[in-house]
């Protein structure tokens, strides 16, 4: 004989688990997730920027590196290119005075000798800098030409000295206008130096 259970009451306790959150409850909710929210959000962008910022200084440093190579191999080349007598010592007259990349450095003249942005790559600026530039190309993967276009930096603010646009491969000199060290900035607006990433990077995009 087979036992019905139709009759048998429900238990009050499985009708509570099955009528879901009441409405205030679902606020309740809502209201502990935005104050989280709120809370982590700023550390999170943070922590964004500050990444971003260590990516373009790590950029920098590759630049910088492939620069130092290209100018070794650069440096005694006498061919020509374009019909112009190559010289990767060669100083023209894109240069800025009293240039500082650190607080309380003594200001110096910054000769810019190639800046690359918008997706763009390192052109020469003098043309007697065509083969060291084109080496330097090489040596970072860059060729001129749209498959091999050289990234723009990652961080996009304003940090006190103007927005990040891309990155310049410049030149300190001394005060006879001869070369002392090669430096990779961020550019602004107008191909202007920025913020010095190597060596020795600014306070302010660290």
């Amino acid at each position: 004989m087979t036992k019905e259970y139709n009759d048998f009451p429900v238990s009050p306790y499985k009708s509570r688990r099955n009528r879901g959150f009441s409405l205030v409850e679902l606020i309740i909710v809502i209201a502990i997730m935005a104050i989280l929210a709120a809370a982590i959000a700023p550390a999170l962008i943070r922590y964004i920027n500050k990444s971003r910022r260590a990516s373009d200084v790590e950029t920098a440093s590759v630049i910088n590196h492939a620069v130092e190579y290209a100018y070794a191999e650069a440096y005694s080349y006498e061919g020509t290119e374009n019909g112009v007598q190559q010289n990767a010592d060669f100083v023209g007259t894109n240069t800025i005075d009293n240039v500082t990349g650190i607080s309380g450095e003594d200001p110096y003249k910054l000769e810019i000798i190639a800046v690359a942005k918008d997706e763009d790559t390192f052109i020469a600026n003098d043309d007697a800098m065509l083969h060291f530039m084109s080496l330097v190309r090489k040596t970072l993967g860059k060729e001129s030409n749209s498959d091999k276009l050289f990234s723009t930096p990652k961080y996009k603010k304003d940090s006190g000295n103007g927005v990040p646009e891309g990155f310049m491969i410049a030149r300190k000199l001394d005060s006879s206008n001869q070369p002392v060290r090669f430096e990779v900035w961020i550019s602004k607006s107008g191909d202007q130096p920025a913020y010095r990433l190597y060596p020795e990077c600014c306070k302010e995009y660290k």
